[in-house]
């Protein structure tokens, strides 16, 4: 066979692209890209960490010396400087209604001279300060209102404004009424505290003894005395604990309150209040005769010219028909008196 020259250049190119792989304007031939190359489309392209993608279309690896970071976590944004925050007219407002004004102090006023005309004593007690709080329970105030002779009077209560002294006090002018007297109630005024007017009144109430507040001023009238005011007072507080001053009252303010009346009590009773037609002595031995208990004597004093063991234990000792109990004291001259009067004798 003869080779022309078209046939020997058809050969050249057919053996050049065997050997390249590719052929110009052909998309029948197979293309190979020897590894780190991998197929792009038409054409190769480098992938050195071998995971299937181009290295051209991964994000940039992060710089430095750590390089195995996974290319797609986030970078940290940096932070930015703090702002000065402006303090927007709505904010302003809320700052400028914390601070106490002549209108909101006049209706405080007004309500607690309100509430005290009704009488309505524990009301009045929510609007005091909180230092006046910590002297006084709701209850004491309210019982002090109620028996202090006073305030126990007053028929009318008047509000006739406040005073501004600034923006967190204020003069608070009340006028009281009795049917004896008018008085404008002293050194009254308002606290603004924690967004609210607060009363700052009352200092006779507030800083004195619960029971002398309520009491003290019955100290020079004959009908109505401290004592009955303790015994009211008492019960008003449920405290059996102002009962021993309640004097004739005492075993009776006990019982009122529920408790328990002992011998020893009610022998107690007979020297805060002495019976009519009996000495204390006497009353004494009654209680212990009543409750067949000779340690009611013990009331009475040790001083040895009193009738405690001649009157008391003697006359126990002789009710009783026994000498013995006389037996039971040991100072001789103490046992000579019970003995005495054991036999009928005068001590």
């Amino acid at each position: 066979m003869k080779l022309t020259l078209p046939l020997i250049l058809s050969a050249v190119l057919i053996f050049s692209a065997l050997i390249c792989g590719c052929a110009p304007g052909s998309t029948d031939m197979v293309l190979e890209c020897t590894a780190p190359l991998i197929q792009k489309g038409d054409g190769c392209c480098m992938d050195a960490d071998r995971n299937g993608i181009c290295d051209i279309e991964e994000r940039p690896a992060k710089t430095g010396d750590n390089m195995t970071e996974d290319a797609e976590t986030p970078s940290e944004e940096p932070e930015m400087p703090r702002q000065e925050t402006e303090e927007y007219p709505e904010e302003e407002e809320a700052a400028e209604m914390q601070k106490g004004n002549l209108e909101d102090a006049e209706k405080t006023g007004k309500l607690f001279a309100d509430n005290w005309q009704r009488k309505q004593y524990n009301i009045m007690y929510a609007s005091f300060t909180p230092s006046l709080k910590q002297k006084k329970t709701t209850t004491e105030f309210t019982a002090i209102m109620e028996l202090e002779p006073l305030y126990k009077r007053v028929d009318k209560v008047d509000f006739n404004g406040v005073k501004m002294s600034d923006e967190d006090t204020a003069e608070l002018d009340i006028m009281i009424h009795t049917s004896i007297q008018d008085i404008k109630m002293p050194g009254a005024t308002l606290e603004f505290i924690g967004g609210e007017w607060k009363v700052n009144a009352f200092v006779d109430v507030f800083e004195l003894d619960a029971y002398y507040a309520a009491c003290s001023g019955y100290r020079y009238d004959t009908h109505y005395t401290m004592k009955d005011c303790a015994y009211d007072f008492a019960k008003k507080v449920n405290d059996p604990g102002y009962c021993n001053i309640s004097g004739c009252h005492y075993t009776e303010c006990l019982k009122t309150l529920g408790e328990t009346v002992t011998h020893m009590q009610e022998a107690e009773q007979c020297k805060l209040c002495q019976p009519v037609g009996k000495t204390i002595n006497t009353c004494v031995l009654d209680v212990a005769i009543k409750h067949d208990k000779i340690a009611a004597c013990n009331v009475i004093s040790e001083d040895r010219y009193s009738d405690k063991y001649c009157v008391c234990y003697g006359g126990f000792a002789r009710h009783k028909g026994s000498s013995g109990y006389c037996n039971m004291i040991e100072d001789e001259d103490n046992k000579y008196l019970c003995q005495k009067a054991y036999k009928g004798e005068y001590c």
